[in-house]
């Protein structure tokens, strides 16, 4: 188990689509993500309830068939998006799960910024970031964020 994050919006082949992290990897990438001042602890919000949808909601495929499964998805993908706080950069309840969380490309660019000036006022590059974090992000702040699977 891990996590794997998919640049979201991206056409074609790239070579910064995609990162991997075990479970134990990603929990120190975060700590240096808040160490750098590009991520925040957050609270996770709530998922809306689901309770009354049933399988006559959607598809064989998936697809919501009913305006309460249509509700229901948008408020799910709201949840799965939301900043969750006042911090900058990417609030770390979206590295909690793999819930398909959205880390838009305004939480990758605010981290990808924190980034730059911390590095430029003397701190380390971490280990743990390797040479494919910094990438990743940069290509998902001009994309449409990533998701966390």
């Amino acid at each position: 188990m891990g996590f794997d994050m998919f640049v979201q919006g991206i056409t074609g082949q790239h070579p910064h689509r995609y990162l991997r992290r075990s479970v134990f990897s990603m929990l120190a990438t975060s700590q240096h993500m808040v160490d750098l001042g590009m991520a925040f602890a957050s609270d996770r919000p709530e998922f809306p309830d689901s309770c009354h949808l049933s399988g006559e909601d959607f598809s064989e495929e998936g697809s919501p068939v009913t305006e309460q499964a249509r509700t229901y998805l948008a408020q799910l993908e709201e949840t799965l998006s939301a900043h969750g706080g006042s911090g900058t950069g990417i609030p770390l309840h979206k590295f909690d799960s793999n819930d398909g969380w959205h880390v838009t490309a305004a939480e990758c660019a605010a981290a990808v910024q924190a980034y730059e000036h911390t590095i430029a006022d003397g701190a380390a590059h971490p280990d743990e970031f390797a040479d494919d974090v910094i990438p990743f992000l940069r290509t998902a702040a001009r994309c449409n964020g990533f998701r966390v699977y």
